[in-house]
């Protein structure tokens, strides 16, 4: 899973391991071309000066990279979209916890417990579904840790009026046939958690389930095929070369000394291939649970217990939107594969090597994988509608 639960409102540049440099994958998120699967975009609409608007699906998402891809998609797919890119944030507007709404402000003192946006998706009908796009600045595994979380969504749900939630954002892959980039879909949650400040949580070890409504899949292919992003635009020898680099410099995290030199053939399995990566795949995992944790999980070569993918964050969501009586869905990005536990002549890597090789990977692509998850978020809500679904 992603290591990067970052609720600093900052979207970090991606550096090469041997300057201060952008990396060579510091390239765009291209526009939307929607035509493509004869398709309009997403309308920005008005919010009345000072409220939460009513909307009927809730799509939020969590860090920097995930929030970018987000905006990118559902507001500004008409152009390209750089990592460094901020300054569409100003269009954004701030939740605090006093029920103040007010216009984004980056400054220390600016302190919302989530930011949102309000579009227009027509589903397959032609019905107009109205979304309220937001990112989460409170986080399961950071202060105020369960129980800010579950406010946050509690508020969302009692305010907003909508009969869905969506969470979606980057994760770590449940098995090595999910490959970097690829988005997943599930309505199933199961919560474990490890640290002291969410020890008060009575539903710990538990499993969540929507049974009464599972995302529509008639427009996930046509938006696969014609829309996604091939991870190995940003992925490739040139940009794996880097990261192995980044990885060397410092494998355990920890400046230890006498640390053995990884190689290409010690790090790259199916996941992160680049041949595997030219097409971007969706994969439906309905009733096959996501792991939540409040801690960095970095599973085995093959999984231990079947989830679909590993995240921070949506067994919450699914216990809050349950309680009221909100269907939810859980869609994210494969940002971090599951990574090789051995060297090429078999040697043990430890695991503190082998969490710093997966932060790498996510520092270098959870802001592009993130942008196919949306999408395929986008493809869910607007292939509602059929008959056929």
């Amino acid at each position: 899973m992603s290591r990067y639960t970052d609720i600093n409102i900052s979207t970090p540049q991606l550096f090469t391991a041997a300057s201060n440099t952008p990396s060579s994958n510091s390239l765009p998120l291209p526009t939307v071309d929607w035509q493509a699967i004869k398709r309009s975009a997403p309308a920005q609409l008005s919010i009345e000066p000072g409220k939460l608007p009513k909307a009927d699906i809730i799509l939020v998402t969590w860090t920097s990279a995930e929030w970018s891809a987000l905006d990118h998609v559902m507001l500004n797919s008409g152009e390209k979209r750089y990592p460094d890119d901020t300054d569409w944030r100003k269009e954004w507007l701030g939740y605090a916890e006093n029920q103040e709404v007010s216009p984004y402000c980056d400054s220390p003192d600016d302190n919302p417990i989530f930011y949102f946006q309000l579009v227009g998706v027509n589903d397959s009908a032609n019905q107009q579904q109205r979304v309220l796009l937001v990112k989460s600045q409170v986080h399961l595994a950071h202060p105020p840790w369960i129980s800010g979380l579950e406010a946050m969504i509690d508020i969302l749900l009692q305010n907003v009026g909508a009969k869905r939630i969506i969470s979606t954002g980057t994760a770590g892959g449940g098995a090595l046939t999910d490959m970097l980039g690829a988005a997943v879909v599930t309505n199933k949650a199961h919560i474990l958690l490890a640290k002291q400040e969410n020890e008060g949580c009575d539903y710990n070890h538990q499993t969540f389930t929507c049974d009464t409504w599972f995302p529509s899949q008639s427009l996930y292919q046509p938006a696969q095929d014609a829309l996604m992003f091939g991870m190995d635009q940003v992925w490739n020898d040139h940009t794996i070369s880097d990261a192995i680099a980044e990885l060397n410099q410092d494998p355990q995290g920890d400046q230890s000394t006498n640390q053995p030199t990884y190689t290409y053939d010690d790090l790259i399995n199916a996941p992160l291939d680049p041949a595997n990566l030219k097409q971007a795949q969706i994969k439906v995992a309905k009733d096959q649970p996501l792991l939540t944790t409040d801690y960095y999980f970095i599973e085995g070569e093959e999984p231990s217990d079947p989830y679909c993918f590993l995240e921070m964050d949506d067994a919450v969501v699914a216990h809050q939107a349950a309680k009221a009586g909100v269907d939810y869905a859980f869609i994210r990005n494969v940002s971090d594969p599951i990574v090789v536990t051995h060297t090429a002549s078999g040697q043990p890597i430890p695991d503190s090597v082998r969490g710093n090789w997966s932060g790498i990977i996510y520092k270098r692509c959870g802001f592009y994988s993130s942008f196919n998850s949306v999408l395929m978020c986008w493809a869910a809500i607007a292939g509602e509608g059929r008959n056929d679904d």
